[in-house]
């Protein structure tokens, strides 16, 4: 589209979980190293919360990258509205990778043999269950904590990530039995306007080109604002610039072409 003009090998600003992507904001890095610490420390759940598009799942798809080197076995399961059978199947599926048995009892069984057998092999077994809020029926919830169940006496052989938007923290508060398996809770906020300028440099940079000269400071804290420190809002905005100062021939995104920009966006939805 616009690489070449830009001296970008990529697109900067695709909303895609891409962990080379990952910006280490001050948040953002706590919350990935705290789920580092619940699974490389055999936890049994953790818990991560934050608005619409603040970042949770490049930082799911961050932790995953950096875990399975170390031996950690994911299920991640990004659509949850499912019953609590098409979850348990979905579940072993993203694990076992293959196709799985119909009957509850024989999919109880295939996670147990996985599980145990992950385990004997000095690896661990990691559940992440994306967009968890939307999880429809609280027996979904109860087939999740009974996977803690599988444990030894000094450690737990599943840990149970469930991600979400903030309606998910009284879900799970009231879920007492599953509450008191949870080890971490911890929201993600919105990027502060120093993040922001940070992310778009850092985005521009991973996908080849320099940052000096492409947004002046004062577009950068046009789209902080607009976006509301956002990140899957500043990607649209930043995006558009992109391409408004392309189609203009414009060799700097400006206030004025950002403004453009960004009502363009906000028309379209």
């Amino acid at each position: 589209m616009y690489e070449d003009y830009w001296g970008l090998k990529e697109l900067p600003f695709e909303n895609t979980p891409n962990p080379r992507y990952f910006y280490a904001s001050e948040r953002h890095q706590e919350a990935l190293s705290r789920l580092q610490y619940v699974v490389r420390e055999r936890k049994a759940c953790g818990v991560l919360s934050g608005v619409y598009g603040c970042g949770k799942t490049l930082i799911l798809s961050s932790l995953r990258k950096s875990l399975e080197p170390e031996g950690c076995r994911f299920a991640v399961v990004n659509n949850p509205r499912l019953d609590d059978l098409g979850m348990l199947r979905i579940v072993l599926r993203g694990l076992a990778g293959q196709e799985v048995p119909s009957d509850k009892a024989d999919v109880l069984m295939a996670l147990q043999d996985y599980i145990e057998a992950v385990a004997q092999d000095g690896k661990h077994t990691v559940v992440a269950v994306d967009e968890a809020h939307a999880i429809v029926s609280n027996d979904v919830f109860e087939e999740l904590r009974l996977l803690l169940n599988f444990q030894t006496e000094s450690r737990s052989l599943v840990t149970l990530l469930l991600v979400g938007q903030p309606e998910l923290q009284p879900r799970i508060e009231a879920n007492k039995q599953l509450n008191q398996r949870v080890n971490l809770h911890f929201h993600i906020d919105a990027f502060n306007a120093k993040d922001t300028a940070g992310y778009v440099k850092h985005r521009l940079e991973t996908a080849g080109r320099r940052p000096d000269g492409v947004f002046s400071d004062e577009a950068v804290e046009l789209l902080h604002r607009h976006s509301g420190g956002i990140p899957r809002w500043l990607n649209h905005f930043c995006h558009m610039s992109l391409l408004a100062a392309y189609t203009k021939g414009a060799k700097l995104v400006t206030p004025e072409i950002a403004e453009e920009a960004v009502q363009s966006v906000k028309g379209s939805v």
